[in-house]
């Protein structure tokens, strides 16, 4: 069964920050700050990497990496305000950026990343003075092309991970939005995380509704890093302890 105790004992001396890193999509967000310093560059790589994080890590890592490198040049600011996504993938293979998103679906979130960041400095700007819940659901919104979901329909998993990448203060999240709290983020919830999660919850479906049950169960044990819980549940599936 799911408790604080068991979750707080994955999150203090299971979890190995280099090893998660190495493996899981923020990684090539890390590379990607070795090229640049750029906030927004920062925050569209992140975005994007969050949204093709469905699936097997193994091939989310590389191909998040070929996007960042290869078709962005380490620069996703540029590639996105300057249009160049519009020559993008010229060489992918049956049209397939990645499982059932394809190049023109790609494309296609990407004129609306284009559109809504015009005359922002930074994401973070845009999103002042909103709460984390009017965030995600806009951002989802410039997703949308690529139905990932919408509050309304799901717990908008990715962009919440993001938003979580983004704001939270302690590796392996980057924390560049300062401006925000981490006490206010909402729960990475997937099919898994709820599987993992049933004894703990009412809303036993992947919903919105879920999300923030979840979130109120965080924050009722840490209130000021109530994502840490995020990380020990991936770290519990990562590493699952031995019953005695």
């Amino acid at each position: 069964m799911i408790t604080k105790e068991v979750l707080d004992t994955y999150y203090n001396n299971t979890f190995d920050i280099e090893r998660f890193k190495a493996n899981d999509p923020c990684g090539t967000v890390y590379l990607l700050m070795e090229h640049t310093t750029r906030q927004l560059d920062i925050e569209i790589g992140a975005l994007l990497v969050a949204m093709i994080s469905w699936g097997n890590r193994k091939v989310i890592v590389p191909t998040a990496l070929h996007m960042l490198r290869d078709e962005m040049k380490w620069h996703p600011a540029d590639f996105i305000l300057n249009g160049a996504y519009e020559c993008s993938y010229r060489n992918a293979k049956n049209n397939c950026v990645y499982r059932t998103l394809n190049v023109d679906t790609f494309k296609a979130v990407c004129k609306s990343l284009h559109n809504a960041l015009q005359g922002h400095e930074t994401m973070e700007s845009l999103f002042q003075g909103m709460s984390t819940k009017q965030a995600v659901g806009i951002i989802c919104k410039w997703l949308e092309p690529a139905k990932i979901g919408t509050m309304d329909k799901s717990a908008c998993k990715r962009v919440c991970m993001f938003v979580r990448w983004m704001t939270r203060k302690t590796t392996p999240d980057l924390g560049i939005w300062r401006t925000r709290k981490q006490s206010d983020l909402y729960a990475v919830m997937d099919t898994h995380v709820l599987q993992l999660t049933q004894s703990l919850l009412k809303n036993k479906r992947p919903t919105w509704k879920a999300c923030e049950e979840l979130t109120n169960i965080f924050k009722s044990w840490d209130a000021d890093d109530p994502l840490k819980y995020d990380i020990a549940l991936m770290t519990m599936a990562d590493n699952p302890l031995q019953n005695k």
